[in-house]
């Protein structure tokens, strides 16, 4: 079979493209879509223009392509606030078993769709998944999130965080002393291995990550510098 069923982080996946699951009213706030976007902050600036075109729906799937994967935004909410359907899963699979070959797909990893926040039983998700993505006759792999799994990056940027003095810190990402002590506090613990380990910790938020990834994208340079793995669009 071509579906291999795991359990860890969706971003240590080697396959070329992964799926982010997004909704159409250009909202990335919460889940695998917030890491999503601290990854490829112009994919997600791209995203909120695509949606205030009308041009995210249900169904309607759009790849973007960055130097390092290929992103394919899948809608599985019509607005953030509301659950998933099962229905829109079906949607978006179809369209994906129809059109992976011409987009140029040659693997892809999924996490489990409309489960997280939009309420469908991991059961339900699974079972649709497997029967579309059957049809597919690429690598698929499906990730149940395991919170203490590594992901693509934590390693990294604990180690260009960990090798700067707190001078150098304030420099390059533009955080205050307070912040990069709480920071400090958690890539130092051997509990914490990934951005999503991160994002969950009570007293650092949104912009603090954002700052600190700065580390990762343009070290030595200004964090408002476009990100160094600009990408092409296609949606349909």
């Amino acid at each position: 079979m071509n579906i291999e069923i795991l359990k860890g982080n969706l971003f240590a996946s080697q396959c070329q493209t992964l799926v982010n699951t997004v909704n159409c009213v250009g909202v990335m706030g919460a889940g695998i879509a917030l890491e999503f976007r601290l990854r490829y902050p112009e994919m997600y600036t791209r995203y909120v223009e695509l949606c205030k075109q009308k041009q995210m729906e249900i169904g309607k799937l759009w790849l973007y392509k960055s130097d390092r994967c290929w992103v394919l935004n899948f809608p599985t909410k019509k607005h953030w606030k509301k659950p998933s359907d099962p229905k829109f899963l079906e949607l978006g699979l179809q369209k994906l078993v129809d059109t992976y070959k011409e987009r140029g797909i040659t693997s892809i990893a999924f996490p489990l769709l409309g489960t997280q926040n939009g309420g469908i039983p991991t059961d339900e998700s699974l079972a649709i998944m497997q029967k579309y993505l059957s049809h597919c006759d690429i690598p698929v792999e499906i990730y149940y999130f395991d919170p203490d799994a590594p992901d693509d990056l934590f390693a990294d940027l604990k180690s260009q965080f960990l090798g700067l003095s707190e001078s150098q810190l304030i420099e390059v990402t533009g955080l205050g002393k307070t912040y990069i002590k709480r920071v400090r506090e958690v890539i130092e613990k051997d509990r914490t291995y990934s951005l999503a380990a991160l994002l969950a910790t009570e007293g650092i938020g949104l912009k603090t990550v954002e700052k600190t990834l700065c580390l990762l994208r343009n070290v030595g340079t200004e964090c408002n510098e476009l990100e160094k793995r600009l990408g092409n669009y296609s949606n349909s």
